[in-house]
């Protein structure tokens, strides 16, 4: 989170969502690179789409989404309790 208490990657997340139907269309099961209010481009897998976002954008926030349906929530667990 940023000191403005809003979520980093806001406004990539909803640009993704505005998009999702029209992506599921043209590119399901593929990877979309979102910037700022940009989609940046359309990738086949993971790895290329995070090469390309570092690629243009260095160490500046990006998102790279999955084009699914519905999003799988995924949960880790840490093992670094602090302690």
């Amino acid at each position: 989170m940023t000191t403005s208490g809003t979520i980093e990657l806001q406004t990539e997340l909803e640009v993704f969502e505005r998009l999702r139907l029209s992506l599921l269309d043209r590119a399901a099961g593929k990877y979309a690179l979102v910037k700022g209010s940009d989609l940046v481009d359309i990738f086949g897998n993971e790895v290329e789409a995070i090469r390309e976002g570092y690629r243009r954008f260095g160490n500046e926030a990006f998102l790279v989404k999955h084009i699914v349906e519905a999003d799988v929530p995924l949960n880790f667990t840490s093992f670094n309790l602090g302690m």
